[in-house]
């Protein structure tokens, strides 16, 4: 289950192209690693799309840098990022790729306070 608060992507559009989402407060370092859990519920025939975690000390674009990259997603699913940030603002980058059409439907981002259990 999301943590509501801290949703780097919740998309009301389908996920079409690349997306660089809003900067997200956190309000200061991570005490322990995160979980980011990725939803990708589409994707389409000869495409693929890469998540990653960026963080920065500044909600100022050219600051955030790299915290975690996940692998290429060829198919629908879940996909979980793990790190532990020293910064305070994170957002998310979706970068696409492939020669079909591209659609990877209403894409989720965000933190789940649970990690990954869900045998609830």
């Amino acid at each position: 289950m999301f943590d509501k608060n801290l949703m780097l992507l919740d998309s009301v559009a389908d996920v079409k192209a690349d997306v660089t989402g809003a900067a997200v407060d956190f309000r200061g370092e991570d005490p322990v690693e995160v979980h980011y859990r990725c939803v990708v519920p589409a994707v389409g025939a000869d495409t693929s799309c890469i998540i990653k975690i960026q963080e920065s000390d500044t909600t100022t674009s050219g600051d955030f840098t790299d915290l975690v990259v996940g692998a290429s997603i060829t198919a629908p699913g879940d996909q979980y990022l793990r790190a532990r940030s020293k910064k305070r603002y994170r957002r998310v980058v979706i970068t696409t790729a492939g020669t079909g059409t591209k659609n990877f439907g209403k894409v989720r981002v965000g933190v789940v306070a649970a990690g990954e259990y869900t045998n609830w």
